[in-house]
């Protein structure tokens, strides 16, 4: 059966997945097969430990029931995401409750080629039109938006003036780090700079907003 699989992969692909596959030894000695983990995925190929995009998007930002969270790339990402998100949520969808939404900026050819700021710009004004209700909004990037240096973070701001409404930009494509912890860290670190406006005001009372553990 390991076979059938490998043979499915280019031969390139398959001497690396090679790596990862053995039979379970019943004896519960050590496998033979000298499994990789720590490593980066190869890009296309679907990984279970997703990429730190994954992380940002379900563990962190999925949550988050009253933000837009936009895709900004291609939509493949974002649809693979959304199909595998854990968090569900009360209210109605579009009113009150926004992560049962799949959002992406649908990155293609020629955002490649031109960049896609103008398109996060518009996407960003046409979300405040239609969901005025939303508390806010996450950029969360994908591979293309980082190979090709789109501004997510000016953007951001200045669309958040105009709309007066906080936009948290989060670097988060996939091929940072080798799973989804770096998205993990990544998404915590742009609630800490964008959404805790103040650590000037702790009191004895005061409490974490956000535990992270282990």
């Amino acid at each position: 059966m390991i076979e059938e699989v490998l043979n499915l992969y280019p031969e390139k692909a398959k001497k690396d997945r090679a790596k990862h596959l053995a039979a379970n030894d019943p004896t519960g000695q050590c496998s033979t097969c000298q499994v990789k983990s720590n490593i980066k995925s190869r890009p296309g190929v679907m990984t279970v430990r997703g990429c730190a995009y994954a992380g940002a998007k379900g563990v962190v930002w999925g949550p988050v029931k009253d933000q837009l969270t936009i895709s900004h790339g291609p939509v493949g990402c974002g649809q693979y995401s959304w199909w595998s998100r854990r968090n569900y949520y009360n209210g109605q969808t579009g009113i009150d409750t926004f992560g049962t939404m799949h959002i992406t900026t649908d990155f293609q050819e020629k955002d490649i080629v031109y960049g896609g700021d103008k398109n996060l710009d518009a996407a960003l004004r046409e979300l405040k039109e239609l969901f005025p209700l939303a508390k806010s909004m996450g950029i969360l990037s994908e591979c293309p938006v980082g190979l090709i240096g789109d501004d997510i973070e000016a953007v951001s701001k200045k669309v958040s003036k105009e709309l007066g409404l906080p936009i948290v930009p989060v670097r988060c494509e996939g091929f940072r780090g080798v799973s989804q912890s770096l998205g993990h860290h990544i998404a915590n670190d742009t609630i800490r700079d964008h959404i805790v406006t103040s650590h000037n005001n702790l009191t004895q009372k005061s409490h974490n907003q956000l535990n992270v553990s282990k």
